[in-house]
């Protein structure tokens, strides 16, 4: 099979996988052809940015006012499929073997977002230097990567590195309908009240356990009180979530999942016992939640061949009656991934910012802020009974982990730690 018709091949597929979601009931219009009323309306708020690649280089299309063309010539078909399975067997093989794979794992962070700089995401900042939010459309395999962590050289930065989420609040859609949806959703569900979490359910295979599982769990608890409901162990499995999915907000799921792009509809969180919740099964469920938390590794990327078109788990539950997302885009290292959810928390729950603002003010105050600076702020909370921060003997463990790191070092700077999140939706 030659290359064009290897091409043709996957676009039958996904055009397959399209059919199939919408062959259920209430879903006829999932991912259907936007029209150009569709999106000039969805850019009405914030640019609405169209990535894509082609056989002889990209062009991203900025629509809000008016539409404007930035071409990327160096933005091929090729570079972007080499590119994204290098990332992907990185990935992989860093998830197979974590001690022995993670240096080979964070260089292939390094160069695949410094390539995203340089040949596409660097004129797109330049084009958008008027603007702090944007929502983006990455068409074809680009909506795998971490577009928001692309970087170039900055000596005033504290990192020495200037990263796209620095000049730009950054949210990923599948197409204009899908944000317009979301918005509308997002606006229905407010104020937003109730939560359930759903904390690394004990599966009967030989999962790695989630370490910072307990700590999210209390920490989203505690930031909606009494209005949080937390299923934990044998208590989370399907026939208990799929009941708290139906009667709340909110939900945070800190377990792990796994990510079926050649069947979208498979795509599952695994929950206690051999239980799975499939995002089939989620879009029976009718949802009507202003957020969805996803701290389970391979909740993004895929376990099994990319193929040249993906339907993801987020875009998925966009359809499925979810406003936004946050997501994991690769396996997470636990500490980091607990600090992030703290202060993510706090800034969207007490500061009552924009998800998606929270989300990138987090992943800075994690990067930038050195080791003995955020002690001294968490424990400053501590003392205050800051409702944010659960006062119990996960938070103590994580202070302590913390009072081990040099004072005035930035322990959680590289990608690795502190870019796995991205935010999907309105």
């Amino acid at each position: 099979m030659d290359r064009f018709e290897e091409i043709r091949a996957a676009r039958r597929e996904l055009d397959a996988v399209v059919q199939e979601i919408q062959a259920l009931p209430g879903f006829e219009d999932f991912l259907p052809e936007p029209t150009q009323e569709d999106v000039h309306r969805a850019a009405v708020e914030q640019p609405l940015v169209y990535l894509s690649a082609a056989e002889h280089g990209g062009v991203a299309l900025i629509v809000h006012d008016d539409v404007t063309a930035v071409d990327l010539p160096d933005l091929t078909a090729e570079a972007v499929r080499t590119r994204t399975r290098d990332h992907d067997q990185a990935h992989r093989a860093y998830g197979a073997d974590r001690a022995g794979r993670l240096s080979h794992w964070e260089r292939s962070l390094e160069s695949t977002t410094k390539w995203l700089w340089d040949d596409m995401m660097g004129p797109v900042c330049e084009a958008l230097r008027e603007h702090r939010r944007v929502t983006l459309v990455a068409g074809g395999l680009l909506g795998l990567l971490p577009l928001h962590a692309a970087w170039t050289e900055d000596r005033a930065a504290p990192t020495g590195r200037r990263y796209v989420l620095d000049n730009l609040v950054i949210s990923y859609v599948p197409n204009a309908r899908s944000l317009t949806s979301a918005r509308a959703l997002a606006a229905a569900v407010d104020p937003v009240k109730r939560l359930a979490v759903i904390v690394d359910p004990p599966g009967k295979d030989e999962r790695a356990v989630l370490h910072s599982a307990e700590q999210e769990a209390r920490t989203a608890a505690a930031s909606f009180g009494a209005r949080a409901t937390v299923l934990r162990g044998s208590a989370a499995n399907a026939t208990a979530v799929r009941h708290a999915l139906t009667d709340v907000d909110v939900v945070h799921f800190a377990c792990h999942g796994q990510a079926d792009l050649l069947s979208p509809l498979d795509s599952r969180l695994l929950l206690a016992g051999e239980d799975v919740l499939s995002l089939r099964d989620l879009m029976a469920l009718r949802l009507k939640l202003r957020l969805a938390v996803l701290s389970a590794c391979e909740s993004y990327l895929p376990g099994t061949v990319l193929p040249d078109e993906v339907v993801s788990l987020p875009s998925g539950l966009l359809q499925a009656g979810v406003a936004g997302i946050v997501a994991g885009m690769w396996s997470l290292p636990d500490a980091p991934t607990a600090l992030l959810m703290v202060d993510f928390y706090r800034r969207w729950r007490t500061e009552g910012q924009h998800p998606a603002t929270a989300l990138r003010d987090a992943q800075i105050w994690l990067r930038d802020v050195p080791s003995g600076e955020r002690v001294a702020f968490l424990q400053q909370a501590l003392d205050a009974g800051a409702p944010w921060l659960p006062h119990d003997e996960e938070t103590e463990g994580l202070m302590l982990m913390l009072e081990y790191q040099e004072e005035d070092r930035r322990a959680f700077d590289d990608l690795h730690s502190w870019a796995g999140f991205g935010y999907f939706g309105a």
